[in-house]
């Protein structure tokens, strides 16, 4: 059936993403609040369902909220949140896990929602900070820290294991300052330092002295070298330059894309250019808005348009071009967004 002429025109109040557009949805004359302008209404904003009275959320219109975000399960109650409903919640947006409750979770459910939550924080560690503590595995935790260290501070203080610490100042030296103080031993310390040289600060008095020396020793051989390396790819910086071969600058690109920076020029060869890509070398849109040099530089000229074509690198960077041709609707100088744009010189 057609939504009425009323309806439409309630639709098109409604429509937005503004806190006052959801308010107006408690406006919404309640004769005309059927089963279908219902899930109309939360299939044009899905967050519109807290604002719907109680009576008109009935499963169907559930359903299309989460269906459209998963974290709209937060305003289902509690008699609709069935497993199948709360897996459709899930598939949609890795939140919807704080929201499930605690009667409803079947073996199927706790184990899509660890799997969901594991692949949200492995493509942004900073998902973790969305997630309630009573759904933080050990192991999510774990791959958070492991894709960047200061994801640490999201960590519930039960779960921080020495293991933990150590894998998120490895990754980020300065996550040591989120690592309980009975954590902070020599190892750990030195494992920081050598990742981030801000990681001192952190150190407590009484290691100071005992980690400085350890530093100094941490650097002597190629053997201990490519162990830092290894540990911690961005320890490549600390490395003597005659202790630099192409075996260990690959081994720190490997652990992290980023440590291209310290692989001396020379040595920036196809291979090492296409491990530091695949390890996370950041390679993203340097403008006004976005300061972080983009990795992209440094990966050498010559070797780009390889790097471009053996990574299909168009499918995830679109504004990456091949052909020396700047669009000028994306353009600095006709308009456009003023995103700095690298142009690739064709192989």
């Amino acid at each position: 059936m057609a939504l009425s002429k009323q309806q439409e025109k309630w639709l098109e109040k409604i429509y937005g993403y503004f806190y006052d557009d959801f308010k107006k949805v408690k406006k919404i004359p309640a004769e005309i609040l059927t089963e279908e302008f219902c899930i109309a209404v939360v299939q044009q904003n899905d967050w519109a369902l807290e604002y719907l009275p109680e009576a008109a959320k009935t499963g169907a219109v559930c359903l299309a909220a989460v269906q459209r975000d998963g974290a709209a399960l937060q305003f289902v109650p509690e008699a609709l949140k069935t497993e199948a409903l709360c897996l459709v919640a899930l598939q949609n947006n890795y939140r919807a896990a704080g929201f499930i409750p605690e009667a409803v979770k079947t073996k199927t459910l706790r184990h899509t929602a660890d799997a969901v939550c594991l692949a949200a924080v492995q493509k942004d560690p900073g998902a973790l900070s969305n997630l309630p503590d009573a759904v933080k595995t050990g192991a999510v935790c774990l791959a958070a820290v492991q894709k960047g260290g200061w994801a640490l501070q999201f960590v519930p203080e039960a779960l921080k294991t020495g293991a933990l610490c150590l894998a998120a100042v490895q990754r980020d030296g300065t996550a040591l300052q989120f690592v309980p103080d009975a954590l902070k031993t020599e190892a750990l310390c030195l494992a920081a330092l050598i990742e981030d040289d801000r990681a001192r600060e952190y150190i407590p008095e009484g290691l100071k002295a005992s980690v400085d020396a350890a530093f100094k020793n941490a650097f002597t051989t190629e053997v201990l070298c490519h162990a830092r390396v290894q540990q911690s790819g961005s320890a490549l910086r600390h490395v003597p330059e005659k202790f630099k071969t192409e075996a260990l600058c690959l081994a720190a690109v490997q652990n992290n894309g980023d440590a291209l920076e310290y692989v001396p020029v020379e040595k920036r060869t196809e291979a090492i250019c296409i491990e530091a890509v695949l390890h996370g070398l950041y390679i993203g849109i340097v403008s006004w808005r976005y300061t972080r040099p983009s990795g992209w530089d440094l990966i050498p000229d010559d070797l780009k348009g390889k790097v471009y074509t053996k990574l299909n690198l168009g499918e995830k960077y679109g504004w990456l071009r091949v052909d020396g041709v700047i669009d000028s609707e994306i353009s600095s100088g006709s308009g456009g967004s003023g995103y700095g744009i690298e142009l690739i010189k064709p192989i």
